[in-house]
């Protein structure tokens, strides 16, 4: 029965070429690309679900939410240890990167070749009670319970010793030698983990202010997260820091879409990309099904006598009707094989766009989605119009087409109004979004970018052991040099540290302000823009931090917010000012404009530069560099780092890329939107295609008679064109609407946004509505320039 069904079907495809084609064609390429985007969306909500008991794991976090600042996601480890001692809490683990501990423990050497370890992290010997680890060769629990053992990744021991089989090779470095205890597979890429060797260390900050370990705990089932992170706040919080600090429980599985700090171990992904992702695939099956419908029911009326002769010969409605299912079958089928090439494809591109490592393998549970998706689309798309051609009677079969009736024109009418709204919509969304991005690309975040190079993980005697650094003084006189200077944080991605000092009113400041550790003319080397008073320069001995007697003393340039703060109407009356924090007295020497410190999410943030002053472990620096010579300066420094420090393969990073990094995810966002706004314009317009070529099928006698009347082929295009136009209109004023809500909602993300252009609105509604009449208006004219004698020569 199902393969008569089939032969069948295969009749009525190759008599029905066009029908077929389209119909494959809009479902291959939906399917397929809505399959890209599930693939992608499955792939970011499976970060972490793997590790062992991970729904019972979370991180503890430093909030400093009071302050403005939000939540960090490193803690202090040796003060939350205490938490081990409740009830609620198994197990603790912890992580930190070893360099912001001491440089000096990832510089290592193997005979004549020195490298730097890559993503070294000091890590307690648990480590496989919270991470999923597939141990190649050795002991992880031993190494990390051991000084001066070495565990590495496979790709680290490629490339370090160019083989796996490490185990027992010693490195040296500077205060002894590591052995190689333990090789790992690498990390999956579905996990916000990211380390490539791992040391034990009983050297963690004795600083018990500095949040810099990332600090894991299991917990036991049944347990309040809310509760017990006022607990463990309670332990945790030393003296001067109620109603400041607090801790956060953030469940594991959650880290890599709602907690992405800018010092995670790894970039998080973007919840917001992830409903859109959702959105688009649900359009995507929502287009290739309305297509499928609407050319289905369109095509039953030169079917309809057919029908009648086989239920006049017997044939009972549940034949009927899975012979109509085994047709959509076949479809399907077709659809599959086409989609995952369609797939195979466009994978490279769609992993450049959304910047992951995708795969897709056929004979696997991948290939069993696609074909779910490709049967399950085609035979719920397919019931409707099988219903509608088995339950009609054979007498008003046999009397003539009845694809013109009520229900039916109804249905291909919403049905084709809802791919109007979903192409208009995502137009809107399309130019709106990339406005937005271009926008904020053009503000100005307050300093420099361009030309400047960044340099981390210093030692700190190097660079802020006095005014002048013998170091500093090297590198300024390699050419294309224009200066350097000390840099205690990535303006490019977050804060370090802040203070609420006493301000010149005498009254403690109700806000954090940020504190930036620099050196002098840190205005001309940062490229800030003064508003008052001067730079720092060493003419002024007393602008560098000196720390005498109990006492310290610094100059600062303070932000124009903090001058409001203070409660001075003008920059210039801040001058002179002092603040006090403890026992340092801060004088104020320059006011510049506000900084956007981090992406442009974020609010303007009030700093205060002080020039030889950083509570960070180690020292950064900022090289500003001719623009034709920054791959000769980079080359340079890293040559003169190796000789001077024996620091190799330093992290050199270029401001400028690290700024224009943060608008990277919004942009993918973006183009997503833009691509799959095109795909379903497209699908729209096949479903079109497909609707008007059954059309003029239908109306060709009609369309034949007003030739021979003398009419034109524009006026007859114009004439079919309306019916269509209509329901462009009315889609229109339903998708105006919701584009404005939708994309209002994202542009509320900002805190500097454009407002929404009725031009946008306008080239959307156009566009539709042209692309629209161009279709039709294409394949009308291709029909009548049918001789009406062709048509008319049987009547």
């Amino acid at each position: 029965m199902i393969i008569a069904n089939l032969h069948t079907a295969l009749r009525v495809a190759k008599k029905q070429k066009l029908h077929f084609i389209l119909n494959v064609l809009g479902f291959s390429v939906g399917v397929s690309a809505a399959l890209l985007i599930l693939l992608y969306t499955l792939h970011e909500l499976s970060f972490d679900t793997f590790q062992p008991n991970a729904e019972r794991v979370v991180r503890a976090e430093a909030d400093f939410s009071s302050l403005g600042l939000g939540t960090v996601p490193t803690i202090n480890y040796p003060r939350l240890l205490e938490a081990k001692d409740l009830t609620q809490v198994e197990d603790i683990f912890a992580l930190f990167k070893a360099k912001n501990h001491d440089p000096a423990l990832g510089y290592v050497s193997a005979g004549e070749n020195q490298f730097q370890l890559n993503n070294l992290y000091v890590a307690s010997s648990n480590i496989l009670d919270f991470i999923d680890l597939k141990v190649l060769d050795g002991n992880i629990e031993l190494a990390l319970s051991t000084p001066e053992q070495l565990v590495l990744s496979r790709s680290e021991a490629l490339r370090l010793f160019g083989r796996v089989d490490v185990v027992g090779q010693r490195l040296h470095y500077q205060y002894g030698v590591y052995t190689v205890a333990a090789v790992f597979e690498d990390l999956p890429l579905n996990t916000h983990f990211a380390f490539d060797s791992l040391i034990h260390s009983k050297k963690t900050s004795e600083n018990l202010y500095i949040h810099m370990h990332y600090v894991y705990l299991r917990l036991n089932t049944m347990v309040d997260i809310a509760t017990l992170a006022d607990e463990i706040t309670e332990l945790f919080v030393m003296e001067g820091e109620r109603g400041i600090l607090s801790v956060n429980l953030a469940p594991l599985a959650d880290l890599h879409l709602y907690h992405d700090a800018l010092s995670e171990m790894r970039s998080g992904g973007n919840p917001q990309a992830i409903i859109a992702s959702i959105i688009l695939s649900i359009a995507l099956l929502c287009v290739a099904a309305i297509n499928f419908i609407n050319l289905s029911i369109a095509q039953s009326g030169s079917r309809i006598k057919e029908v009648g002769i086989r239920k006049s010969l017997g044939a009972s409605s549940g034949q009927l009707f899975w012979q109509f299912l085994c047709e959509y079958l076949l479809i399907a089928i077709v659809t599959c094989i086409i989609g995952a090439a369609v797939i195979e494809l466009s994978l490279p591109w769609f992993n450049y766009l959304v910047d992951r490592t995708l795969q897709f393998a056929f004979f696997s549970w991948q290939g069993g989605l696609l074909m779910l998706l490709s049967l399950s689309v085609s035979l719920l798309a397919g019931i409707y119009p099988a219903l509608y051609l088995s339950r009609l009677s054979p007498k008003v079969m046999l009397q003539g087409d009845t694809s013109a009736s009520g229900g039916a024109v109804w249905l291909r009418k919403v049905l084709l109004v809802s791919q109007f709204v979903i192409a208009t919509a995502l137009i809107v969304g399309a130019i709106t979004l990339p406005q937005q991005l271009s926008f904020l690309q053009t503000l100005s975040p307050g300093y420099d970018a361009e030309n400047r190079l960044y340099i981390r993980a210093l030692p700190k005697n190097e660079v802020l052991s006095g005014p002048h650094s013998p170091l500093l003084d090297a590198i300024e006189k390699i050419a294309g040099v224009k200066q350097v200077g000390p840099l205690d944080t990535d303006l490019t991605h977050d804060i370090q540290y802040s203070f609420k000092p006493t301000l010149p009113n005498g009254e403690v400041s109700p806000e954090s302000i940020a504190g930036i550790g620099v050196g002098f003319n840190a205005v001309s080397q940062l490229g800030l823009t003064l508003v008052a008073g001067r730079d720092f320069t060493s003419q002024f001995a007393s602008d560098w931090y000196v720390r005498k007697d109990g006492e310290a003393s610094v100059s600062v340039i303070v932000t124009e917010s903090v001058t409001k703060l203070a409660g001075f109407d003008t920059p210039d009356q801040m001058i002179g000012q002092s603040m006090q924090r403890g026992t340092m007295t801060m004088t104020v020497v320059g006011v510049v404009k506000e900084l956007q410190i981090g992406n442009a999410k974020r609010n303007k943030t009030m700093a205060m530069f002080l020039p030889g002053y950083s509570l960070v472990p180690t020292a950064a620096i900022v090289v500003e560099v001719e623009k034709s010579q920054q791959q000769y300066v980079t080359q340079q420094l890293t040559q003169l780092l190796a000789s001077r420090l024996g620091i190799y393969e330093p992290e050199i990073e270029d401001i400028g890329a690290n700024f224009s990094a943060n608008f990277n995810e919004d942009s993918r966002f973006i183009h997503i939107i833009q691509v799959f706004s095109l795909l379903v314009l497209g699908l729209a317009m096949l479903g079109v295609v497909g609707l008007t070529s059954f059309t003029m099928l239908k109306r060709q006698k009609e369309v034949a008679v007003r030739k021979v009347l003398g009419a034109s082929r524009i006026s007859i295009a114009n004439l079919l064109a309306k019916e269509f136009l209509l329901l462009v209109v009315i889609g229109i004023l339903i998708a105006f609407p919701l584009a404005y809500w939708l994309v209002g909602d994202w542009l509320a993300n900002f805190n500097d946004r454009i407002e929404q252009a009725l031009w946008v609105y306008g080239v959307a509604a156009i566009s539709v509505a042209l692309v629209t009449w161009l279709t039709v208006a294409i394949l009308i004219v291709k029909t009548t320039r049918t001789r009406p004698a062709s048509i008319l020569r049987y009547e």
